[in-house]
């Protein structure tokens, strides 16, 4: 087992994690959440994210990483084929969303890559040895 950097960033992540939990909890809709749903799982070599993110198209994402976490940002367009008078109900989320997601090891993220299909964006990430690598914006596939 390796040792592994403090970062308060993490914890304060966590915490966070917790508080959307509660809040999305809340009845009659209160506590509806606009972040993607992750998953954040590693394989002996690899850290991998799949994160559901529907109904956005691929242009309208950006990811960007460092070694030790992920950034999500995009935008969710409301379609322009109805006017809001004529709006019986409205339930999905439009707009800007933003996650940033911790990662457990740090990564070499210039390797990683990402890829866009059925609504899930899957980024796999190469596992690093300890040391200082730089962030960078990914292009998805």
């Amino acid at each position: 087992m390796s040792l592994i950097p403090w970062n308060p960033f993490r914890e304060m992540d966590s915490f966070i994690n917790e508080m959307n939990n509660f809040v999305e909890r809340l009845p009659f809709g209160l506590g509806r959440i606009t972040d993607p749903r992750v998953d954040v799982y590693q394989t002996e070599k690899d850290v991998i994210v799949k994160a559901e993110i529907p109904g956005v198209s691929k242009e309208d994402l950006n990811v960007y990483i460092d070694e030790n976490m992920i950034r999500l940002s995009g935008q969710t367009k409301r379609d322009e084929e109805y006017k809001d008078d004529n709006i019986y109900r409205s339930e999905r989320y439009y707009g800007s969303f933003s996650r940033t997601i911790p990662l457990p090891v740090e990564v070499k993220s210039e390797k990683a890559s990402a890829e866009y299909r059925d609504g899930i964006l899957k980024i796999t990430v190469p596992k690093a040895e300890p040391g200082k690598i730089k962030g960078r914006r990914i292009d998805i596939q």
